[in-house]
Parts: C-alpha cells; structure tokens; sequence
C-alpha cells in the first residue's frame, strides 16, 4: 500500500515545488494535519471502565441554527449494540438546536411515559432592573409560567416549581451537577431547569417616565394607533435557561432567550397581576415561556424515561417510583441500569455518575398511580444504586 502512494506523493513535491511560496507552506501544513490525524488514530486505550454502555451524549450539528443546546440523542434503548469502549469526549459539548429534529423518531412501547421535571427559581443578575413597575416577582413567575404552559400542552411532562433556586449560579461545573442531583433527588424527579434572568432594564426610562412635550406626544400616538415602530418605551427581558439530568447532573439544554416590548405604565403594577399581562411587555413575555416550554419540551421527549428503585440485599422484588401516573401498566418491562460513581483521574474528591446498563430486566407485577413493584428477572438480587430505564 505504501509503494503505491509514492508516486502521487513525488508528484505533489514537483508541482510544489515550482509553485509560490504561499502554496509550499499550504501543502506543508496539510501534510503536518495529517500526521497529526494518523497519530491519534493509534493513541491508547480509554480509560472509562468497558462497562459503561450509556452516558449523555450530543446531539448532531445543525449549522442553519445559532441556538445553542446540550442534548443526549443517543438514547440507551436504540437497537445497536452498547460500545465496548465509549468515547472520551466530555459529557457536554455545545451543539446547535435541531428543532423537531433534535431526535430520532422512536416508536418503542414506553415513548410517551411521562417524565418528571423541577423548575426551580430563577435567579436574577441585577435587581435594579425590576425597579421599574415593581417586577421583583420575575424569579418566580418566570418559572411558573413555563410550569404552566409545559402542564397545559405537553402530557408527558409533569413539572412543578420550588420556592428556591441554585445556591450559586457561579459556581463551577462539578458544583452544579451536584447542586441539580441534591435537587432531583429531593423532588423526586427525572429533570431540572433552572434559570437566570439577565436584564429587564429599558432602553430610555425618561420616555415613560419623564417625558418632554416632544416625547409625551408621540407616546400619546403610539397609544392611540397601537403602532409600535419607533416607539422609545422599550424594555428587554434576556434569560439564560439550563436543564440537567437528575441522576447524574449532566447538562442537556444551554440557551439565552431574549424579548421586548413596550412599557408604557408608571404604575408598580408588578410582576403576577393581571394589569401586567395586558402590557405590551407582558404579553411578549408570556410569547416567550411558551417558545421556552416548546424547546425544553423537545429536548426531554428526547430522553428515555427513568426511574429510581428500592431494592434490599437478598430480594428479588424491589420499588420502582413510578406507576399509572407515568403511564406504566402490569405486564411491562424496563431495563435496568446501575448507577455507578467514578472518580476523577487529575482532581481530588472529583466523582461523576455514570449509568452502567445491565443485562438483567425489570417485569412489573403490581402498578399503582406513583409506584410499582417489579419482579428482577431470574431471581437476581441487586446491590448497589439502580434505575429502571424504558426503552
């Protein structure tokens, strides 16, 4: 094989070599990629133990979007057989969003079970901006309004919200996995989103609020003829939204979302009253909790569903915190999935949670509407942290 690419590879050195130096240093550099390629081809083994058949992964790049999303596409119930030696990429990678792409269609038994989600308080970057109008209950309301579009349009999902958010939005990421795991675990859920709200602040507040002869005419005219074009009174509203896997904290969704509108209230009418929503503002705000509901929404259906379990040491039936409510029914089956901690190989007291896919199955024998219990396959008995996963 070698003797037979010789003679192309003296045929580039002579056509190089008469060309401009500009072209000699090109080919130079694709020759040194190449090397480079072929180098890390025959790098070494991973270091990921060989039984771990399904973490996280992103979704496929789609370059017509700028939206930026985390996804896990791959889910652990596709037909292909689980690699042997999983890839050393990092568990989030930015990738762009798809939209009703983002996942492939799956027709399984358990597609459309129904997944849990916490919604936490938003947070907020700068209180001054809510000054205007007395908006201090953005935090809340914000997240109550996405709970409220998620319940009304998407079954599958059944979200609640908490009266607190993340301890520290600046902390690192190691931090805020375990910040959403402590989270999930506690609500008992499958998923958390959480968000920031980054600004609410207007563009001119003299136009609304202290306006010149000049400028409270034509407020007067955009009042009157509902035109907005050139109107001064605007105010912006710009969040930053994230949502992470339960068990093992990792990062799906990461997108700034960003509206406007006008303000032309003087009123500290606040955030939760019904004379904010007739606002121009507040009716662009409402537009884009369902915009946010719609996305979230795409990206969960995108994972399986999953489920904790109470097992004991010699028992063959176990708990599963999951029943009718979730759409599960006697008869079915699940996968089962063993939650594994692996420590960091260059940071100290460093984990990361990693699901570990086992060849034994789950049949549920008794259902009820928030749990179920389940009979191990062949008798087996479980030790450890497990999931029940459907595929």
């Amino acid at each position: 094989m070698g003797s037979s690419r010789l003679p192309l590879k003296i045929t580039v050195t002579r056509q190089t070599a008469k060309a401009s130096p500009g072209r000699l240093l090109l080919t130079l550099l694709m020759a040194f990629s190449s090397s480079l390629v072929c180098a890390s081809s025959h790098a070494g083994p991973s270091i990921v133990p060989d039984d771990i058949a399904y973490k996280p992964k992103t979704a496929p790049v789609e370059t017509k979007s700028s939206d930026v999303l985390v996804g896990t596409a791959d889910l652990p119930g596709n037909s292909s057989p689980a690699p042997t030696q999983p890839t050393q990429a990092p568990a989030t990678q930015t990738t762009q969003y798809m939209g009703n792409n983002l996942c492939p269609d799956h027709s399984g038994a358990h597609t459309n079970l129904q997944k849990s989600l916490t919604i936490t308080r938003f947070l907020r970057n700068s209180p001054q901006s809510a000054n205007a109008g007395n908006l201090f209950a953005a935090e809340s309301e914000v997240p109550a309004l996405i709970r409220t579009q998620l319940s009304d349009n998407f079954q599958s999902i059944s979200p609640n919200v908490l009266a607190f958010g993340f301890a520290d939005p600046s902390s690192n990421e190691i931090q805020l996995k375990q910040q959403a795991q402590k989270i999930a675990r506690q609500a008992r859920t499958q998923f958390v989103l959480s968000g920031t709200i980054d600004d609410m602040s207007m563009s001119a507040p003299d136009t609304t609020y202290n306006p010149n002869l000049y400028r409270q005419a034509a407020n007067l005219f955009h009042d009157v003829t509902t035109i907005k074009k050139f109107d001064k009174r605007t105010r912006i509203l710009n969040l930053s939204v994230q949502l992470r896997d339960g068990f093992t904290g990792e990062l799906l969704f990461d997108k700034q979302f960003s509206t406007s509108g006008i303000w032309n209230t003087r009123e500290p009418i606040g955030f939760d009253s019904p004379a904010f929503y007739q606002t121009h503002y507040g009716k662009q705000i409402k537009s884009l909790t369902e915009k946010i509901s719609k996305e979230v929404a795409q990206v969960v259906h995108c994972q399986p569903f999953m489920a904790s379990i109470d097992s004991q040491p010699g028992q063959a039936q176990i708990v599963l915190h999951g029943g009718a409510n979730n759409g599960l029914h006697a008869g079915d089956t699940l996968s089962l999935y063993q939650l594994v901690v692996v420590g960091s190989n260059t940071e100290y007291q460093v984990n990361e949670t990693r699901l570990v896919k086992r060849d034994t199955r789950l049949h549920l024998s008794e259902v009820y509407p928030s749990h179920s219990v389940a009979q191990v396959e062949g008798g087996s008995y479980l030790n450890g942290h497990y999931l029940a996963v459907g595929e």
